[in-house]
């Protein structure tokens, strides 16, 4: 013969118990999940928001042109009138690199000018 199944009764403290466990893996599987997200999700999503905001820096870059232009082509004349001026008041001629500088200077400003005419055919000539 065989004994007829026990109840299990269950007090208020073990099922206390059994949320707390039901809490504890709840927790460890959005670990888990935050894990996975940093590990598997960020390495591509990260690049693309770089890219991204690059591009927009870029962009607004790109609005600053007429500004860079005049604010270097105010610098460049100041520079030039800075070392006139001093050729004047003492009397003796700038050092060499300071002559560099200015040339350096001038010859960039004056790339920076004719670019706009230049690159098309700079890009022509890498193309073939």
């Amino acid at each position: 013969m065989t004994a007829a199944p026990k109840e299990f009764k269950t007090s208020k403290a073990k099922g206390r118990g059994i949320v707390a466990v039901a809490a504890v893996a709840a927790t460890g599987a959005a670990t888990g999940a935050a894990a996975c997200g940093a590990c598997c999700v960020l390495p591509f999503a990260l690049p693309a928001a770089a890219l991204a905001t690059g591009g927009g820096v870029l962009a607004w870059f790109g609005g600053l042109l007429a500004w860079a232009t005049a604010i270097a082509i105010i610098a460049v004349v100041a520079g030039w009138a800075w070392v006139g001026a001093q050729i004047w008041t003492k009397r003796r001629r700038p050092a060499k690199s300071t002559l560099l500088t200015m040339g350096s200077a001038t010859l960039l400003l004056v790339l920076a000018l004719a670019w706009p005419k230049v690159e098309p055919t700079i890009i022509a000539l890498l193309r073939t």
